[in-house]
């Protein structure tokens, strides 16, 4: 838990000068699609702030007042994640109609290219962790982190094609909004689901579940867990995979597995990952 904690203050103290560079830059050389990214990294940095309050709270061990423990605590602190990030994306949307649009100095380059070093050493440096100590927390920060590797550099085609029509730089923080908004709303989906939710030992489904995992290379399927809600599934499943699969080949080996899991037609709608390593 100490490393974790660690790792975590690590990339909460990246996302605070990644954020400050793009907001700060987006400013000075007059790029909104920037600022809105910022705000975006801004969204990382709080995830991890509460992570670590949320996670040493939910560690705490039970007492009288909470004969069942903490464990609730961590949704009920994501829910409030969940609302923060959608409300900064709908800003950020709605902030979009009223900017007075020009086009942005090509020297701004310069800081994106370091904001995406930045976030890659940052999102490369979780998942090693992650995988060394088995936590999902870590490995969820990386995948969040490589997903501010991919909006920076979608900044940076924004910029580039600025240069010729300086009205796509609206576009490009409309999207952004949208983007930090959905995921603010995925967060609230899933934790509302998770507190509410009840465990379900199908062994039929977790069978089918271990023959999909292991069918693909470098993957290994450790355990998974079942949780009902109506007449659909959550299901977060352990894998072990290799050292030396990287965070791009991560994202692809998941999405796959996900596709192939809904290709059962057993109504699983939500799927998490809990990565360890071979």
């Amino acid at each position: 838990m100490k490393k974790e904690r660690k790792v975590l203050i690590f990339s909460a103290l990246i996302n605070v000068v990644v954020s400050v560079l793009k907001i700060v830059g987006g400013v000075i050389f007059s790029s909104f699609t920037l600022i809105a990214d910022g705000f975006y990294t801004v969204s990382d940095f709080v995830t991890d702030l509460i992570a670590l309050i949320s996670g040493k709270i939910s560690h705490k061990r039970a007492n009288k007042k909470f004969p069942f423990g903490f464990g609730k605590f961590e949704y009920i602190t994501q829910m409030f994640i969940g609302i923060f990030i959608f409300l900064m994306g709908l800003f950020i949307f709605i902030k979009s109609f009223f900017i007075t649009y020009s086009v942005t100095n090509m020297n701004v380059i310069f800081i994106v290219l370091i904001v995406i070093f930045l976030k890659v050493l940052s999102s490369s440096y979780l998942l090693k962790i992650g995988k060394e100590i088995r936590s999902s927390i870590l490995n969820l920060s990386a995948k969040e982190s490589f997903i501010d590797v991919l909006s920076s550099i979608f900044v940076l085609f924004i910029i580039l094609l600025g240069q010729f029509v300086p009205s796509i730089d609206f576009l490009g923080s409309i999207l952004i909004g949208l983007l930090i908004s959905t995921e603010g709303i995925k967060i609230i989906i899933n934790n509302v689901i998770a507190l509410i939710g009840k465990d379900e030992n199908n062994d039929v489904i977790k069978e089918k579940i271990k023959k999909i995992i292991n069918s693909n290379k470098n993957v290994l399927y450790s355990d998974s867990f079942l949780i009902k809600y109506g007449s659909y599934y959550d299901a977060s499943i352990e894998i072990a995979i290799n050292d030396d699969v990287n965070i791009k080949e991560l994202i692809k080996i998941e999405l796959k597995i996900k596709k192939d899991l809904k290709s059962l037609k057993e109504n699983i709608k939500f799927v998490d990952f809990n990565i360890i390593s071979k």
